[in-house]
């Protein structure tokens, strides 16, 4: 949380924008609730706290409305999509995307029936914005767009051009064997056309046939195969990425847990935990979040879906909607708006998502079972274990704040109908038994996200690493999640100095080791600044005896004059070729200067594979700390974080745009078509 000064309260930025209106409401508030008052209320039960709020002047600034659906306006849908086909003409095609998104969410569909005559302003929507990203180069969106709009009745007189744009799409996704297909029916459409002349028909005709000679180079066409996410399978398992690895275990170490290595070696780059969240949220603050980022996903979106229900929310997949509908939209679309005119912030959202995300039948049971040690019903177990997670830190402030953004929450959810009450006046002082359950529910949800809420992040890496050595992978926030079995884990795996990093996978948290771990070894994934002892810098390295199972180490300069020691243990004594092993430390020397060269060259893969090889040549003949090792591993850490950095441009470049990625891809053989894209910005569907 952001540290408190004298001008700004320390939860604008955390639960509330800075000069919201929520922000305002929550300084006058205060002002009535304050010293003894604020410790009166925090010692009430929660009846009590609700009807103290209640009494308090100005607690009604703030309203809760529900809004009302955007859709089947198709009016206002016709005039965003001439104002997309303005643009569209001008090839700004960035603006003729927003402006055919906002008709698409505006115009009247039933997805029922997805061939109903109907439908035929919606598929035509569609076709316009798949011209406007094809004019933009994003292919895969493209194809997409297409697709829907061939599923919701586009006009069969005008298949010749939006197969024939699908054609174009797919030559640049290296997709052939789909863009032959694309490109045929294409062909096959223009005499069925709304083309009137036989010799413009011919002449469309002639157009199609050139675009299909770049199949002619090949008699094997193929698909360019698209990229993958990097695997977040659990090191000693097969297909499993949730939870902790089996190479892992907490143990008891007297009266407290500890995460150790169980059974084999955790080795470096091994992914050790992988959690999903209970819930997430985008950054609604923006950066490359803001209206780019799935709801739902937590990816990317290209070609977003408009909300079902008539909200202005936007999702990156029918699919993606679908199972978000399923589980908390559908209680929240109607006050999305209420809440961004308040400007309420992702942790505040987040203790909404946790109530939400419970069917309202049993928000009841969710109240009856956070406070009982045992016998949880099964539907809620998850949310009653989130709600649960430790706010012993919380202040009477908190406390407070927790309680104005329940109150707040509770009037929205009332005013959309996920809990009843007992007047159509959401400003009543009569609230029902659930309503009250709901707003301690809520207070609980708000503490937990004050307290457990983790950042979700994604790596920005360029593509060119030169000057990048020596600095941090810069990253973007893109989300918010709860993980209530992080708590836990965290707690087991706290020590002196890290082992791993941790990234995303969607909304997933991934933590991966960089360093080799032996058997009972502790494992420490959160850093405790108490428990941190750093070594003074000196030109001494520890050297291990020659006896792998032996402990015993010697300390010697750098520049040391001996060349062989015996070990002095009786059980041992075997002798150490000092010599041999500083001339291997000058050529592991020079294997860091190599990395570092093909760090810069790019080539982040190599310089990972030498590093990781030439650490363990360390690791067998010292004992940390040694500074050289140090630096060998900071860099290793960077080459990893840059390959999933990478890893997730390579999905957007390769899947969206159809670049080619890598050499394990097929040779593109086929010359490019570049008569599509003019052609393209002339055929526009303006209806």
């Amino acid at each position: 949380m952001p540290v408190q000064t004298t001008n700004m309260s320390k939860y604008e930025g955390v639960l509330f924008s800075e000069g919201s209106k929520f922000s305002s409401y929550y300084a006058k508030i205060k002002k009535h609730v304050s010293g003894d008052k604020l410790k009166q209320f925090v010692v009430k039960n929660t009846e009590d706290q609700i009807k103290f709020l209640l009494d308090v002047p100005d607690i009604h600034e703030v309203k809760a409305e529900v809004s009302g659906s955007i859709k089947n306006l198709l009016e206002k849908a016709l005039e965003f999509k001439e104002q997309g086909n303005d643009f569209f003409r001008q090839r700004n095609y960035g603006e003729a995307f927003k402006f055919y998104t906002k008709a698409i969410q505006h115009c009247p569909v039933d997805e029922s029936k997805p061939e109903d005559p109907a439908n035929k302003d919606f598929s035509i929507m569609f076709a316009n914005r798949s011209a406007a990203m094809d004019g933009a180069g994003l292919y895969a969106a493209c194809i997409h767009d297409i697709d829907t709009s061939l599923k919701f009745g586009y006009p069969r007189e005008l298949w010749y051009k939006i197969y024939k744009r699908k054609g174009h799409a797919a030559i640049k996704m290296r997709q052939y064997l789909v863009a032959k297909e694309a490109l045929e029916i294409a062909l096959k459409n223009v005499g069925k056309s709304d083309i009137k002349k036989e010799k413009d028909r011919d002449n469309y005709r002639m157009r199609i046939r050139k675009q299909m000679t770049v199949f002619n180079v090949t008699k094997s066409l193929y698909n360019c195969e698209l990229h993958e996410r990097a695997s977040t399978a659990l090191a000693g398992m097969d297909s499993v990425s949730y939870g902790i690895s089996p190479k892992l275990r907490i143990a008891e170490d007297g009266n407290k847990r500890v995460l150790e290595v169980v059974g084999d070696q955790v080795d470096p780059e091994d992914v050790i935990i992988a959690l999903d969240p209970y819930v997430a949220v985008v950054n609604v603050s923006g950066g490359r979040a803001g209206g780019k980022i799935c709801p739902f996903t937590l990816e990317k979106m290209f070609k977003p879906i408009p909300c079902s229900f008539g909200s202005e929310q936007l999702f990156g997949s029918f699919e993606s909607r679908d199972e978000a509908n399923k589980i908390y939209h559908k209680n929240e679309w109607s006050i999305l708006k209420s809440l961004d005119e308040v400007q309420l912030m992702e942790r505040s959202r987040l203790a909404l998502r946790m109530i939400t995300k419970v069917d309202p039948e049993n928000i009841m049971k969710l109240a009856a079972s956070v406070n009982c040690k045992n016998d949880v019903d099964e539907s809620v177990k998850v949310a009653v274990n989130t709600l649960k997670l430790n706010t012993d830190k919380a202040t009477d402030e908190d406390r407070l704040v927790a309680g104005l953004i329940s109150l707040f929450l509770v009037r929205c959810l009332s005013s959309s109908g996920y809990v009843r009450s007992t007047t159509n006046d959401p400003s009543s002082i009569s609230l029902t038994s659930e309503q009250t359950e709901l707003y301690r529910l809520l207070q609980m949800a708000v503490l937990v996200a004050i307290f457990h809420t983790q950042p979700i992040t994604l790596f920005d890496v360029p593509k060119d690493k030169k000057g990048m050595l020596g600095e941090d992978v810069k990253i973007d926030t893109c989300g918010f999640g709860i993980y209530p079995d992080l708590d836990e884990i965290e707690k087991a795996g706290s020590g002196p100095e890290s082992h791993v990093i941790r990234w995303f996978a969607e909304k997933k948290m991934v933590i991966t080791s960089f360093r080799k771990l032996e058997k009972g070894q502790p494992v420490c994934i959160v850093e405790n600044p108490s428990l941190k002892t750093k070594p003074s810098a000196n030109d001494m390295i520890t050297f291990r005896c020659a006896n792998e199972i032996c402990s015993c180490s010697f300390p010697l300069k750098e520049n040391t004059k001996e060349k062989i020691i015996s070990c002095p243990l009786d059980d041992c004594g075997l002798k150490t070729n000092i010599w041999e092993r500083l001339k291997l430390i000058q050529r592991l020397k020079k294997d860091f200067t190599g990395a570092k060269e093909e760090f810069n060259k790019s080539d982040v893969a190599l310089a990972k594979d030498v590093l990781r090889s030439t650490i363990d040549e360390w690791d067998r003949i010292i004992v940390r700390p040694y500074r050289d090792i140090d630096q060998l591993q900071a860099l290793f850490v960077n080459c990893l974080s840059c390959m999933i950095g990478d890893d997730d441009r390579k999905l957007v470049e390769g899947n969206q745009f159809g670049h080619l990625l890598s050499k394990k891809h097929k040779v593109n053989v086929l010359p490019e078509d570049n008569t599509e894209e003019p052609t393209t910005s002339r055929i526009i569907e303006v209806k």
